[in-house]
């Protein structure tokens, strides 16, 4: 009797698990839909829409503004952010990230999280307007406040506070500044060496102000 009531345990137990094998698989993956996951760091609390699939286009200035923009709890994630001139990656200096002024460049792309970043939509501007994180130590992009506006202006690393001159204006290829409007622009006498300069610059429609996100 024992013996009877192990092995029906058993039957039933198998025909749990199988069941539960056959109701996960039945579930469909959603292919064409971004994945979407918590973040980490001070964008803590805010959706990331993963944009490397190329599933979903970085909404720019222009278009119809999507449904998961409509809240301030969004963030998109690109892995990379590359300057159509040499190909190269924005890049966050690993020697000084974490520090106010650290240096933004040009570098080859290899993946790593001071190439990563994270565009939440500034608060009250239309589609297009970012503010952007870097992946390693979550500061903003920003245009120096000291040299804004001139040919060459610095652009770097700052903890983020919300000025316009850490508010960026993406058209689908370009970046513009908020504060004077200037585009982030590779350095053409630096481009394509490793720490090539990154700045800003009035636009002029070069390939070196044309940027790609993956």
């Amino acid at each position: 009797m024992r013996i009877n009531r192990f092995m029906l345990a058993l039957t039933v137990g198998t025909s749990i698990l199988a069941l539960g094998a056959t109701a996960h698989a039945a579930v469909p993956h959603a292919s064409s839909v971004p994945a979407v996951r918590d973040a980490a760091g001070p964008a803590s609390g805010k959706h990331v829409v993963e944009l490397g699939s190329q599933t979903q286009a970085l909404p720019a200035v222009g278009d119809a503004r999507p449904d998961d923009a409509m809240t301030p709890d969004v963030t998109y994630h690109t892995t990379a952010f590359t300057n159509n001139d040499g190909g190269e990656c924005l890049d966050g200096d690993t020697n000084t990230i974490g520090n106010n002024g650290a240096k933004v460049q040009l570098w080859g792309c290899n993946g790593w999280s001071n190439q990563n970043w994270y565009w939440t939509p500034a608060p009250g501007q239309p589609t297009g307007y970012y503010t952007i994180q870097n992946g390693d130590q979550w500061q903003c992009l920003d245009g120096d406040t000291n040299t804004i506006g001139n040919n060459g202006a610095k652009v770097q690393l700052w903890g983020c506070n919300g000025w316009s001159n850490q508010t960026w204006i993406w058209n689908g290829s370009t970046l513009r500044n908020a504060d004077k409007g200037q585009c982030l622009d590779g350095d053409t006498n630096t481009i394509p060496a490793n720490g090539a300069k990154v700045q800003l610059w009035s636009c002029n429609g070069w390939t070196n102000q044309s940027w790609t996100w993956h």
